[in-house]
């Protein structure tokens, strides 16, 4: 088995209150002996879920989430401002 340790920044909106928030993720990222890829995704040491599946808002809780490239909710801030 080979580990590759990578590092992923995402944004985050809930389409249903409209929070915003971006979050860093350090993920070990694994591919077994028949090929097949397996990620333990981390946030400051603690192991969290996938922010792919089924992510949920900070605020309301709702799972109504838009996922985005890293940069759109500080850009839409500094927009706002």
């Amino acid at each position: 088995m080979r580990t590759e340790h990578v590092q992923r920044s995402y944004s985050f909106t809930c389409l249903d209150c409209g929070h915003g928030w971006e979050e860093t993720f350090d993920i070990d990222v694994t591919m077994d002996d028949q090929a097949r890829l397996s990620a333990v995704y981390h946030i400051d040491g603690r192991r969290v879920p996938s922010p792919l599946q089924s992510p949920r808002c900070l605020a309301c809780e709702s799972h109504k989430i838009r996922i985005m490239r890293p940069g759109r909710v500080a850009a839409a801030r500094l927009q706002a401002s």
